[in-house]
């Protein structure tokens, strides 16, 4: 087995309370079958908030928040997890536990990362200086030394594409087309809440103004973070190219990377504006699918 893992990925640690955007809200989280089992029949009034905060179904025990309810009724006061607290991170489903770490698998390859809708893996990326994104890799045979390092077309290269360098660098397009033709397309996405809906009316309102704003915000910002953002995203989704085509998923990417230009030039806070786009586009399978399909018309 080889494994490919993003340098930010070693220095990732949960921000827990100091956390403005908490993955512990507005979520349906599956839990494991062997801890529902143990939550089920824990003692004690950790045992009975545990209870009274899962939902079962047909389909197994979850934690569900909603607009009524946003947060995880898990958290104290002081935004910590009460399962952390008194059973330690082992306590927790696996999906809290690995949250938000992904592991990907092409054959013999495993893809690791952080997702990018966490706030402490935005501000990992942007606190990174190189321009590019970096890999470490590991392997069961040690062919590789603890040294080496990788650029995403490396990563490619190990999965047989030998692809041209420039297709991994982000250049930011502003046009009046593109940008009317990729609002149109991200409309036809299930919202995450009414703010994702609103913030897509107001960029389609005036698409010039739009357009100005952008340029003069490349002109004015460093955008390695957005080149890095795209090369993430593109990253992210490589073990879907037996289903859909390099042009749908570098699609993608780059939409992806623009949008987030957009609202960062039109709205600030670009750290705020990847998490929010991945929450929305990369946290919900339908959206994805959605996306694909149509990149891969």
């Amino acid at each position: 087995m080889i494994s490919i893992y993003p340098t930010i990925y070693h220095t990732f640690q949960c921000k827990a309370d100091r956390c403005k955007n908490t993955c512990c809200q507005l979520w349906t989280i599956d839990i494991d079958e062997a801890t529902a089992k143990r939550y089920h029949t824990m003692t004690g009034p950790l045992g009975e908030s545990l209870r009274q905060a899962i939902t079962v179904d047909d389909e197994g025990s979850h934690f569900i928040f909603s607009k009524k309810q946003p947060m995880c009724p898990l958290l104290n006061e002081q935004g910590l997890c009460k399962v952390v607290l008194e059973l330690g991170e082992e306590g927790l489903c696996d999906t809290c536990h690995m949250h938000p770490r992904f592991y990907k698998y092409i054959e013999d390859l495993e893809l690791c990362g952080i997702g990018l809708s966490c706030e402490a893996s935005v501000e990992l990326l942007a606190d990174d200086t190189h321009r590019d994104l970096v890999f470490t890799i590991e392997d069961d045979d040690n062919e590789f030394g603890p040294d080496e390092r990788l650029k995403l077309e490396n990563v490619f290269q190990l999965l047989a594409f030998d692809l041209e360098p420039t297709l991994f660098q982000y250049t930011p397009s502003p046009n009046i087309e593109y940008y009317k033709q990729l609002l149109d397309l991200y409309k036809t996405t299930e919202p995450i809440d009414n703010e994702w809906t609103a913030q897509l009316n107001t960029l389609s309102h005036d698409i010039d103004k739009l357009i100005t704003s952008v340029q003069a915000y490349v002109a004015t910002h460093n955008i390695d973070l957005f080149n890095k953002t795209f090369q993430y995203i593109l990253y992210r989704q490589i073990d879907i190219l037996a289903d859909y085509s390099l042009e749908a998923i570098l699609a993608y990417a780059k939409d992806a990377a623009e949008y987030i230009l957009m609202t960062s030039a039109t709205e600030g806070l670009p750290l705020k504006q990847i998490s929010r786009w991945s929450q929305q586009i990369e946290y919900d399978e339908d959206n994805v699918e959605l996306l694909l399909q149509y990149y891969d018309k």
